[in-house]
């Protein structure tokens, strides 16, 4: 990470960083309005869109030294996710004090959230063809391999991978079943991991 993009770098802005957030600790919910953005300096947090019906689908996923937040804050309007704590975290609050200013004032920083979205955007965009054109099989094992590759120290859920590909819970767990006795997946571990 260039060390331009480190919050306490930034200008125009007030800092507030918290101690330590547990595991489903909530960060903002679907619909509240951005006041701020933030950085997350330790963790896990997840990003989750509610349906009218009550189902959640896991959008986004965000790792240590990542910002997130910051398109609802700069587009000036509501959360479209709720952002919840899945690993215990560390986090930065950055208040710009004028957002025209901010960007302005920190110009580097402005391109590499500009980064940061487009590569979020991509990732949108092939998620949303895979589940538009691959069967359940295959995003359920496009998941797992994803998860667990980029997140191999959090224990993977059969809901939240069903979350993340689109598909049911009990879809997640058949197809799974179906992994392990394949070979694909290891039998041996509690959590899910692909089979080395």
């Amino acid at each position: 990470m260039p060390s331009f993009s480190l919050p306490q770098k930034l200008t125009q802005c007030r800092l507030t960083e918290t101690k330590r957030l547990e595991r489903n600790s909530l960060i903002y919910s679907q619909g509240e309005t951005a006041q701020v953005f933030y950085f997350l300096q330790r963790g896990l947090v997840g990003l989750y869109h509610s349906l009218e019906n009550g189902k959640e689908t896991l959008i986004r996923l965000y790792h240590a030294n990542q910002y997130f937040g910051f398109r609802t804050l700069f587009s000036d309007t509501d959360y479209h996710c709720t952002a919840r704590v899945l690993q215990d975290a560390e986090i930065v609050r950055i208040h710009p004090v004028s957002k025209a200013v901010f960007l302005a004032e920190n110009p580097q920083f402005s391109q590499y959230l500009i980064k940061q979205l487009a590569n979020e955007l991509y990732d949108a965009e092939h998620r949303l063809t895979n589940t538009a054109y691959k069967r359940s099989y295959e995003r359920v094992i496009e998941a797992i391999t994803n998860l667990t590759e980029n997140y191999p120290d959090y224990p993977w859920t059969y809901r939240e991978v069903a979350e993340f590909c689109g598909c049911e819970t009990e879809t997640a767990i058949r197809i799974s079943r179906e992994l392990k006795k394949q070979g694909i997946l290891d039998k041996s571990q509690r959590h899910l991991k692909i089979c080395e």
